[in-house]
């Protein structure tokens, strides 16, 4: 899983939010309100992601024409989902033809409201993708090379987790084998302010108080989560780390209510029920719920009233209620997505998280006939098992529910590597799209080096796995962690050279002739390998010193080989963390983007 919400670039520092109780919103800034083409917002406070205005297009292969009109929005979802997927164990670079279905939450589209406002762009022929929300899943879609189901999921606040039932469901009908699913938000228009302010919703004081009896309504945020979905028996066979497991979920409209955005105590007592029983779980099994928690005096009032009555039969100590909104804001059609994150890592790290600015509860909720509570501190899940609901509630009708749990009953060992340590060492591959973009993985190489509980076997197969299929190229085989600190140094200052990559069939050129063994093994690494005495036919020949499988990948990789190094490297349930890759981000903005009479001038 992968994210990046206001105050939280990453999963862990998300982690290390909830845990210390930051918060992530704050003024608007300058730099923001100048995106926007305005001097000022009707809100004391937002939250924000940096650098909205750069991307780095190069490891998705977008022209330098076309990632300017962008819409920001499919730029932080590409972001995410590379991230996500590494996060999982996989190469994005190498999933070209993948059976990966895209599910991803998104609903207005402030980017293209600017665009409508700024002239000179009628003309551009990216413009239609650039602009329409389909485009946001789909573009994950083809820039990957993944041939599942794409869809692009509006039900305005509950999008996220909406896309993320759609997703499972797909899995469940056998739609795809793995999919990747999410929300993403971004604020870049003033008249969502506007709008949202005549509704009475935004917070006058800059501040989101959840079930708080200063409760005055929500702060706006925007920010992408993306989490990578497979069916659980796929996920054991494939010894995949399991952060949790999401056993059911359930969604329903609220039908003829009060109104049409109005929120529905009967309409939520429904999917909070099914999707209960959806995950053949009780209230009294429940430990947590991940609440939507608008803030606003009617949405918190009837949500408590909602799990009043689903809760009221429960016989267990009250379990902990709360909402990421307090920490973040309201991440709209992110919002769901960024509820399930928290979730997933409360019960995988046995944390309950204590709610961000919470000190005294509503007087508007009676609490006496709520079996749940607000955790004023942090502390540990108590629970041999731990299961959490989560809700999102969308100004659609749409309602949302999942039940998560954690994955202690899922824990498999780890396979042994097939690309084992030899005389040469360990085997360490890098790649990047950009010199800088590789010289910074040599540094997050470094940093994971000096961590004292390394282990050089599973960290070199962790990163041979993921962080292969770009176009530059950098390698080495160490046999100790002095050997790969010296390695990986010399990457970050030495220039970077740029390989050719191979298309058509690769032959192989050792001291001694390759055992029938490795050459089967090196060919489901590299499947345009072929052997010696098969005739050069036009094969480009690539020199080893060694006929060891792992120098010959290494060679093989140097030289601009495609390569699936899945064929050659175990997965491990138990591996540590490894950072996302360091996006080469620069400044990428359609006001920067010549008319089309100008361009190639």
């Amino acid at each position: 899983m992968a994210c990046r919400f206001p105050g939280a670039d990453s999963v862990a520092d998300l982690a290390d939010m909830l845990r210390t109780g930051r918060i992530g919103t704050g003024p608007v800034p300058s730099a923001r309100l100048a995106l926007m083409g305005t001097e000022r917002l009707p809100v004391r406070a937002v939250g924000l992601v940096d650098n909205i205005d750069s991307f780095d297009r190069h490891p998705f292969r977008i022209s330098g024409s076309e990632a300017p009109l962008l819409d920001p929005q499919q730029r932080l979802v590409l972001e995410m989902a590379w991230h996500a997927l590494e996060d999982a164990g996989l190469s994005p670079a190498n999933l070209d033809g993948t059976s990966a279905g895209v599910y991803v939450g998104v609903a207005s589209s402030d980017h293209a409201m600017q665009i409508a406002r700024t002239t000179g762009f009628s003309g551009n022929a990216h413009l239609p993708n650039a602009v329409q929300n389909a485009a946001v899943s789909g573009r994950v879609s083809y820039c990957l090379g993944l041939t599942g189901p794409s869809l692009t999921v509006d039900t305005a606040c509950s999008s996220g987790l909406t896309a993320v039932t759609q997703a499972g469901d797909a899995l469940r009908l056998g739609h795809c084998d793995i999919a990747l699913a999410g929300g993403v938000n971004v604020l870049l228009n003033p008249a969502g302010f506007m709008a949202l302010g005549k509704m009475n919703v935004l917070s006058r004081t800059g501040q989101t108080h959840p079930f708080e009896a200063r409760a005055d309504g929500f702060v706006r945020s925007e920010g992408c989560g993306i989490v990578v979905l497979k069916r659980l028996p796929d996920a054991l066979a494939d010894h995949d780390r399991i952060h949790a497991v999401l056993p059911g979920w359930a969604t329903g409209q609220d039908g003829r209510s009060n109104g049409l955005s109005a929120p529905s105590r009967a309409g939520q007592v429904r999917v909070i029920t099914r999707a209960m029983r959806s995950a053949g779980v009780t209230v009294d099994d429940i430990g947590a719920i991940e609440a939507h928690g608008s803030a606003t005096a009617v949405g918190d009032a009837i949500e408590t009233l909602a799990l009043a009555e689903v809760f009221a039969d429960r016989k267990h100590p009250s379990a902990a209620l709360g909402s990421i909104k307090a920490a973040v804001g309201h991440l709209e059609a992110a919002a769901g997505i960024a509820g399930l994150i928290k979730a997933v890592l409360m019960v995988r790290d046995n944390m309950l998280p204590g709610q961000s600015g919470f000190e005294n509860p509503s007087p508007r909720i009676d609490w006496k006939a709520l079996p749940l509570h607000v955790p004023l501190s942090t502390g540990p899940w108590q629970s041999p098992r731990r299961i959490a609901g989560v809700s999102s509630f969308g100004i659609s009708g749409l309602n949302c529910h999942a039940i998560v749990c954690s994955a202690e009953d899922c824990a498999v060992a780890a396979p042994s590597a097939i690309a084992r340590s030899t005389a040469g060492g360990h085997l360490f591959l890098l790649s990047a799209a950009s010199p800088a973009a590789l010289c910074n993985r040599a540094r997050q190489l470094l940093v994971a080096l000096d961590n004292p509980q390394v282990c050089l076997r599973q960290l070199s197969a962790m990163v041979t796995r993921r962080w292969v299929g770009l176009s530059l190229r950098a390698g080495f085989q160490a046999g100790t962690i002095a050997e790969a600190r010296a390695a990986a140094g010399k990457i970050t200052s030495e220039p970077t050279q740029v390989p050719e990559r191979l298309v058509g069939p690769v032959m192989l050129e050792t001291p001694e002739p390759l055992s029938h063994a490795a050459f089967e093994t090196l060919c489901r690494a590299c499947p345009d390998l072929v052997a010696p005495d098969a005739g050069r036919n036009g094969a480009v020949t690539v020199r080893c010193p060694t006929g060891e499988i792992p120098a010959a990948l290494l060679g093989l990789h140097l030289a601009g080989a495609a390569l699936d190094t899945r064929a050659v490297t175990a997965a491990d349930p138990t591996a540590p963390d490894l950072p996302g890759y360091p996006f080469d981000r620069r400044r990428c903005w359609y006001v920067d983007t010549p008319p089309p009479q100008a361009a190639g001038k």
